[in-house]
């Protein structure tokens, strides 16, 4: 079992040092919910990381290719993905993501970046 870690420096923190040039601004930054976001809210440049009990469930995320809602369980007891954040709060998430049932887009976030699988 794993907890989460507490040392993240806040989203809007590092919104606002990618918006002046600080730091590049990767792809995709996570962000912590309670539940599950619903399909309208789902922002394309952030990783929901489902968070019950201090443990990560799911992962909610849009698709880049096609725009679909991808959610992958990331529960310690799930033999699938992983999924950890660094203190800027970019995503890695482990193994790809291979989106069958619509696109068939096959791609890896890596620090926050969006990777594209050669098939």
């Amino acid at each position: 079992m794993t907890l989460l870690p507490r040392i993240r420096i806040p989203l809007s923190w590092v919104e606002w040092l990618g918006w002046r040039g600080l730091i590049h601004r990767p792809r995709f930054l996570c962000v912590d919910v309670s539940e599950a976001p619903l399909e309208g809210e789902i922002k394309p440049n952030l990783v929901y990381r489902e968070v019950r009990k201090s443990y990560p469930k799911w992962a909610h995320f849009v698709c880049p290719r096609c725009g679909e809602h991808i959610q992958v369980p990331i529960a310690a007891s799930a033999e699938n993905w992983r999924i950890s954040v660094d203190w800027l709060n970019r995503p890695t998430l482990a193994p790809s993501i291979w989106e069958t049932e619509t696109c068939g887009a096959h791609f890896v976030v890596q620090r926050g970046n969006l990777l594209w699988c050669s098939d």
